[in-house]
């Protein structure tokens, strides 16, 4: 996928949290997914899934973000 700048710079700062406001249908969760997959695969950071917190507004978001990971 090609994210725009701002997508890609949520998705990319791994030396702290980011919150990610955007208009419905704008790409939010799947710049969420794609930052925890990201973070979870990063063999140098070694981050563990259990001190990641990822907050949605909907169920569906979040199904869609637990999917994505899987």
């Amino acid at each position: 996928m090609k994210w725009t700048d701002d997508q890609e710079k949520a998705i990319s700062t791994t030396d702290k949290g980011v919150i990610v406001s955007a208009a419905a249908g704008s790409g939010k969760t799947a710049v969420l997914g794609e930052r925890i997959i990201r973070l979870l695969s990063d063999s140098e950071k070694k981050i563990p899934a259990d001190t990641l917190v990822a907050v949605t507004f909907t169920n569906d978001a979040a199904s869609q973000m637990r999917e994505k990971i899987t």
